[in-house]
């Protein structure tokens, strides 16, 4: 037998294995789109059987064609994994249901250069959504005691480390809302990002903030007695909503003019609100003095 009609024999009976997976349901239609952005490895497992097909070496033809086949059923698995939410043609969504053991969620978010919209909260620990034709973040969950450890991390939308890549000038955008019940500790970091967090739903306890080069939305409710809050960012504008009656704490002297216009006052090494003595709710603010832009709105 040659090692092309080894091949050919081989692909066939692969193609028939997904079709019958996709049947049975183990799979979904995803995963053709996700095998042609891997087709380049057909071509090198060619070239490769081509260059041994004649050589006292003609088994490593075969072998080839054998990891091709496992290569199309892992890509075609991954693909489905989940539902959708792995595909790169189609908007995919991810949920993760209440869990009434949980008590604490601690959500990291390394963005890279991806936008993020969180916006009001629900019943879910989490629930996201991610646009068609981008790179679905790579998402790895562990529940640590009562405590709901999730991740997302984004992926950099190239393939075969970078020889191939769809580029649709589209920016990749997440969208992620959080339980409205089970309070929230966020770590977000990334750089040349559009973020627009309204958090005045969401139980947050906790923000630390790193990014670069980002243009920053950020609206926190008095859903928690104390919230505190770090913001990096070189040449990052920062566009801040508090409520009116939530105390401020503010660890910062390069905005002194800024703060003192709009009422916070010097007092301990802090700049600090009227409402800081009267209100349990209050926010800890600690800002990087290399931020382009600070402004804080009250609602």
């Amino acid at each position: 037998m040659t090692p092309a009609r080894f091949r050919w024999g081989m692909m066939l009976i692969l193609i028939g294995v997904l079709l019958l997976l996709r049947n049975a349901d183990v799979i979904n239609d995803n995963f053709w789109g996700d095998l042609l952005i891997w087709f380049p490895i057909v071509l090198i497992a060619v070239g490769i059987e081509k260059i041994f097909a004649r050589s006292r070496l003609k088994v490593i033809s075969y072998i080839t064609t054998i990891l091709l086949v496992f290569a199309g059923l892992a890509i075609a698995l991954a693909g489905s994994m989940g539902g959708r939410s792995a595909s790169y043609f189609n908007e995919t969504t991810y949920r993760l249901e209440k869990d009434e053991s949980i008590s604490l969620i601690r959500a990291v978010l390394e963005l890279d250069g991806t936008d993020i919209t969180i916006r009001d909260s629900g019943g879910d620990l989490v629930y996201g959504r991610f646009d068609e034709l981008t790179q679905k973040p790579k998402i790895s969950y562990e529940k640590v005691d009562d405590v709901a450890e999730l991740e997302f991390v984004s992926r950099d939308g190239s393939f075969l480390g970078g020889a191939v890549k769809i580029n649709t000038n589209r920016p990749q955008d997440w969208s992620l809302r959080f339980s409205r019940d089970i309070p929230l500790e966020l770590e977000c970091y990334g750089d040349n990002n559009d973020m627009h967090l309204n958090m005045s739903t969401t139980p947050l306890r906790l923000l630390t903030m790193i990014a670069d080069n980002a243009s920053i939305y950020l609206k926190i409710g008095e859903l928690e007695k104390k919230v505190s809050v770090s913001i990096e960012g070189d040449e990052s504008d920062l566009r801040l909503r508090l409520p009116r009656s939530i105390g401020i704490q503010l660890q910062d002297d390069e905005y002194r003019t800024y703060l003192e216009s709009i009422g916070l006052k010097l007092v301990n090494g802090f700049f600090v609100n009227d409402e800081i003595d009267s209100t349990i709710n209050f926010i800890e603010l600690e800002l990087d003095d290399r931020l382009d832009g600070f402004s804080i709105e009250f609602f």
